[in-house]
């Protein structure tokens, strides 16, 4: 704001001195003028008056001699009997007896001294002016800076009316949000509890059926459905203003793993871990872990027990890349997979767009592309931390590449 202030006064005052050098310029330089033309008529006037008196050519001449523009070869006289005395030509500018007295102009001079001290004193009025004018903007300025370091709480500005109505008007907008959130927490909360009492009743039932298909198929969708309710509740919490941490992704991916390569174990499963070296990124653990529960969940819920999983971490200028492939028939429809609340595998679509979210966070990008396992492969970047990094690519860019 500052700089705005200051190249605002600098434009105004500008104009003002160009306007006061150019027009001591001109009036220098008329003055200059008027002064050279005043002296010629005088000059002019002198010899007038000898030729009043006599017309001896010997005096004339003595005189004009005497004179600044005779002595310059600018006046000369013309007597009656045409005879000139005198060099030069110039303009007539008086006559006496028949004699005609010209004087030719005198150049002048642009009188740059005069018009240097008025540029000097023109910089030194502009910077003053400059100085000055910033004393009535200071309680403004003061104003914004303590508005710009209010967020989070009520603001209080003394300065222009102006701005204490805008440290009003951001009082009631935060007001209303805080009351907003507050009614989506309780929204929140009326939601969960009205899902999730049903759902306990339904797990109760479904225990109760006894076994057999039909009993296993009960119980497998009230449970995903119970898993998918606490999703999508999840997913709607509101963020809470907060540092995100760091954590090094190779911990993190190895710890999850562990429990992982145990599921897969069970399965029958192929498991391939590649972690590298430590890297770290700026998100919590709790929330990378959970971008790797969610990738292997929707590898281990829509592939075959059979078809290979594989992870691995790779650090490279300045980005860390986690990849999670598998070994199974891939995504139906890449091009929709990252939307919100769209699946090709009958889910809520969520898992997706959490790792997408998480990846922007730190600045980087989702990519879903055939792997080389023959399935699905997702590779997000994540922006290092603490590390300079330009994206090579749009945030959420999505490449299918299918291998012949």
């Amino acid at each position: 704001m500052r700089a705005v202030i200051t190249r605002a006064l600098l434009l105004g005052a500008g104009l003002v001195a160009l306007v006061l050098v150019l027009t001591a310029g001109f009036l220098a330089y008329s003055h200059a003028s008027y002064t050279a033309v005043e002296a010629d008529r005088r000059d002019a006037a002198v010899v007038a008056g000898v030729l009043a008196v006599s017309s001896d050519a010997d005096s004339v001449r003595g005189t004009i001699a005497r004179t600044t523009a005779g002595a310059e070869g600018r006046l000369s006289v013309v007597l009656a009997n045409g005879t000139r005395l005198g060099a030069g030509g110039g303009e007539p500018l008086t006559s006496v007896g028949g004699a005609v007295v010209s004087v030719v102009p005198a150049p002048v001079e642009f009188p740059f001294a005069v018009v240097s001290l008025v540029i000097a004193i023109a910089l030194a009025a502009l910077a003053g002016a400059v100085w000055l004018g910033h004393r009535p903007f200071t309680p403004v300025l003061h104003a914004l800076r303590d508005l710009r370091s209010s967020v989070g709480r009520r603001v209080r500005l003394r300065g222009p009316r102006e701005l204490e109505e805008l440290a009003e008007s951001i009082d009631e907008a935060s007001s209303r949000t805080s009351l907003l959130l507050a009614k989506e927490r309780e929204m929140i909360a009326d939601v969960s509890h009205r899902l999730r009492t049903p759902l306990a009743a339904l797990r109760l039932d479904a225990d109760a059926v006894g076994s057999g298909p039909v009993a296993d198929r009960i119980r497998s969708a009230v449970g995903t459905l119970g898993h998918d309710v606490d999703r999508i509740i999840q997913s709607l919490q509101p963020a809470e203003i907060e540092t995100p941490g760091k954590c090094d992704v190779a911990s993190v991916v190895e710890a999850r793993m562990a429990f992982w390569s145990a599921h897969a174990a069970d399965q029958g499963r192929l498991c391939e871990i590649d972690v590298g070296e430590p890297c770290w990124v700026p998100l919590s653990p709790d929330a990378l872990g959970a971008v790797v529960d969610t990738l292997l969940e929707n590898v281990f819920r829509h592939t075959p027990p059979a078809a290979p999983v594989g992870v691995s971490v790779v650090r490279h200028a300045g980005w860390v890349t986690l990849v999670v492939e598998d070994g199974g028939t891939g995504l139906a429809d890449p091009s929709s997979a990252l939307h919100r609340g769209s699946s090709g595998g009958g889910s809520t679509g969520l898992g997706l767009d959490i790792a997408r979210a998480a990846a922007e966070a730190t600045g980087g990008t989702i990519h879903l592309e055939r792997g080389r396992l023959g399935g699905a492969r997702v590779r997000l970047r994540f922006g290092e931390a603490n590390s300079h990094h330009e994206p090579e690519s749009p945030r959420a860019w999505r490449l299918w590449h299918r291998h012949p």
